[in-house]
């Protein structure tokens, strides 16, 4: 954890393939256009953190057509005759910037790897305590996510926000992992929403395992994209506390992370391990997107289970090459 937050002299970003899996890029510290590497790169989860630098390789031959070096010669000539300008130390960047280029502002691509392992690799009382440690650094976690999942067809939060717009303005909505509080935004409800951090205005900062909500007191309990930590099932364990009965637990997860292989869940095991929870499935999981799915439970009543026990999860982490 402290290597997360220590001062990356790297710039060595990642890539996260859709199946969950991430891949560290190479630099070789030429420069492509920002704009061509965004359209290439919109359907990964990483591809945006990759540093600008990494596209040059396959020029190393050194061969060039000939409209290449017709342009390479009118640029030495431009070159030439501009050389007595003088050239500022700093060239500042014009227009407004990208979040993806916020985001690198703050955040080196080592850094981000590492706090988005540490994420899912970690309990969620100490993911508490590395964030409020170094405040921004979730907040650029955030802008980095947002650009990842821009592109999506289908978002999670597009599919609850669809559901809640159909269902009465009076029920009080719990959203565990809100990000950026879009939900809060865009639905007629009362949306109570938790993150690590508060960035975002009406955000709870807090451990999603003890929300300041009290017991039985909303109709809807949302994870969207939001099982991170390696205790997560005290997380849902505290979605069940402050849920009505006959209340909803709707969850959205990335789907490779649960494969069924070497102990972890699968999308059958996590559906009967909540059952013990007192959840009763309402309908069957949602598997038609390649992304993620979804699953809709009903609180039933009190845990069926004193003690319940939560398989593993894969995480979302990034490999080195």
């Amino acid at each position: 954890l402290d290597a997360a937050l220590a001062p990356s002299g790297s710039e060595d970003d990642g890539e996260l393939s859709e199946d969950g899996s991430e891949e560290e890029d190479e630099e070789d510290g030429s420069e492509e256009d920002d704009s061509d590497e965004d359209e290439e790169a919109a359907a990964d989860w990483g591809e945006q953190f990759s540093t600008d630098e990494d596209e040059d390789d396959d020029d190393d031959d050194g061969s060039m057509s000939e409209d290449e070096q017709e342009e390479s010669e009118e640029s030495e000539e431009s070159e030439s005759e501009d050389v007595s300008a003088p050239a500022p130390a700093l060239a500042k960047p014009t227009g407004k910037m990208s979040l993806v280029e916020k985001m690198k502002a703050k955040l080196s691509g080592g850094q981000f790897r590492m706090l988005n392992e540490a994420l899912y690799t970690t309990t969620g009382d100490d993911a508490l305590r590395m964030v409020k440690a170094s405040p921004g650094t979730f907040g650029a976690y955030h802008a980095g996510f947002r650009e990842q999942t821009k592109e999506w067809p289908t978002r999670p939060v597009d599919v609850i926000m669809k559901y809640l717009k159909t269902q009465p303005k009076s029920l009080a909505v719990a959203d565990f992992g809100c990000g950026d509080a879009e939900l809060a935004r865009k639905v007629k409800q009362k949306v109570h929403s938790f993150d690590l951090e508060s960035d975002a205005p009406g955000v709870i900062a807090c451990n999603m395992a003890n929300v300041p909500l009290p017991d039985d007191s909303v109709h809807v309990a949302v994870f969207s994209l939001s099982l991170m930590g390696t205790d997560y099932g005290k997380f849902l364990e505290e979605a069940h506390r402050v849920l009505k009965v006959g209340g909803l637990l709707w969850i959205a997860e990335v789907r490779s992370r649960f494969d069924g292989k070497d102990g972890v869940a699968s999308v059958d095991s996590f559906v009967k391990t909540l059952a013990q929870l007192g959840f009763k499935l309402k309908g069957k999981p949602d598997e038609s997107n390649k992304m993620f799915f979804t699953v809709s439970m009903i609180k039933a009543g009190e845990k069926k289970a004193k003690k319940v026990k939560w398989q593993p999860l894969k995480a979302c982490i990034y490999k080195r090459r």
